[in-house]
């Protein structure tokens, strides 16, 4: 009897599709039903869903969720650890698992200064130049020129307008102060001050000099009252909707500078410490060879909860808006000659594709002696080029998983319901 195929998500078919392309084992004959319900747990394997992995049966069949026919994976022997997977050569081949064995460095990373701390963070904005533009008058929002955060906005646009009755009154109260003079002509009574208090009323109101020169000469009212941005920058907040009544000082857009950013990254209490005013050079994963030079601009005096990390944070000139917040960085500090500097020149060099960037840390697979794949955390050190240097929790002469990481991490979640690296966050 032949069993249909049903096609496995794309994630899993370099790994779990596999299961259905070895060969069935054979049955040996058992003299006794109980000796044959024990052959598939003494030979250490046992049968789930690919979309179910909570699915554990000891025998072949159908998933008895989504009907979808069980695929065998490896179940770990006894003492291994908790953290490593073994996966048949077939699903090696299917999967295109490749590793690289680990020596020393060979002199192919540049020489001149010598590398210090190597921190991870990601790009922040800088706080000291967000702007708020508020409503200056209450009444109701008539017209928003921006529709959604993340719009880009040109000094002087025009952001929203508001219709006030407070504010048309005013506007008639100058046009008015300033007509008296002509209409009583003789009386003997002094306006100016009138003209200059209805004109002070309207300035702190958001008009500018040159709506209000453009009020007097031309005599119309401008309601609603448009008001404009004034520098450039990206919106960050917009919680308004035209029709929407707000009261004087109301926050109706915020935004926000990019000429400069922030890189926030984390420095362990057991790593060197560092000083405000170092010069740092910061490098982005995305942008390969592109560093940017700057100073750390703070260092927080505390820790970061039970994280064992403190918040060093070093401001950077962005132009053309490159560096957007969220983009992953790399902060490297650079030691002069002596003072305990590490040279550039040798180590323990991987491709950087084979270090899985995860919240909880960074990791390598390394496929050990006895054929398992295991995935430790590591510290990473410089970086050259495609090659970073691995400062802990690997050897010289390991095999290291230079293409298929990534699967690996899927397979093990399919067998274990996380990451190898759930539960790991805070240490080091």
């Amino acid at each position: 009897m032949f069993r249909s195929k049903i096609e496995l998500p794309l994630l899993w078919l370099a790994l779990a599709a596999c299961g259905h392309r070895t060969a069935p084992e054979a049955a040996t004959p058992s003299p006794t039903g109980a000796a044959a319900t024990a052959a598939p747990a003494a030979l250490g394997g046992y049968y789930t869903c690919s979309m179910h992995p909570q699915v554990h049966h000891e025998h072949p069949g159908d998933c008895p969720i989504c009907g979808m026919a069980l695929i065998k994976v490896a179940q770990p022997t006894a003492g291994a650890n908790r953290r490593t997977l073994q996966l048949s050569a077939e699903q090696v081949r299917l999967g295109n698992i490749q590793v690289a064995t680990v020596g020393a460095g060979t002199g192919q990373n540049p020489s001149g200064p010598t590398a210090g701390l190597r921190l991870t963070g990601r790009v922040v904005l800088n706080p000291e130049n967000l702007v708020q533009v508020s409503a200056r008058v209450p009444g109701r929002l008539d017209r928003l020129y921006v529709r959604a955060a993340g719009e880009t906005v040109r000094a002087g646009a025009p952001l929203f307008a508001i219709y006030s009755e407070e504010l048309l009154k005013a506007q008639q109260e100058l046009l008015l102060a300033r007509a008296q003079p002509r209409a009583l002509t003789g009386n003997g009574l002094d306006y100016a001050p009138l003209v200059e208090a209805a004109r002070t009323r309207l300035r702190r109101w958001g008009m500018s000099a040159g709506q209000v020169a453009a009020l007097v000469r031309t005599g119309q009212v401008l309601n609603p009252m448009p008001y404009f941005s004034p520098r450039a920058g990206v919106v960050q907040e917009l919680s308004l909707r035209e029709g929407d009544y707000v009261r004087e000082g109301t926050a109706v857009v915020q935004l926000a500078d990019l000429s400069s950013v922030w890189v926030e990254a984390q420095l362990y209490a057991t790593d060197q410490p560092l000083r405000a005013g170092q010069p740092v050079q910061v490098s982005f994963p995305a942008y390969p060879g592109r560093r940017v030079g700057g100073r750390v601009s703070f260092v927080s005096p505390e820790l970061a909860g039970d994280s064992k990390v403190t918040l060093v944070r070093v401001q950077i000139p962005n132009p053309g808006q490159r560096y957007t917040p969220g983009l992953q960085a790399v902060v490297q500090t650079m030691d002069g000659p002596g003072a305990g500097a590490r040279p550039v020149a040798g180590g323990l060099w991987v491709p950087v594709e084979a270090v899985l960037q995860e919240v909880a840390g960074n990791s390598l697979w390394v496929r050990n002696a006895n054929g398992r794949f295991e995935n430790r955390m590591v510290r990473l050190g410089a970086q050259s080029g495609e090659q970073v240097d691995i400062l802990s929790n690997l050897k010289a002469g390991e095999q290291v998983v230079v293409n298929g990481g990534y699967l690996l991490n899927s397979e093990y979640i399919l067998q274990n319901g996380a990451t190898p690296m759930a539960g790991m966050a805070g240490l080091k």
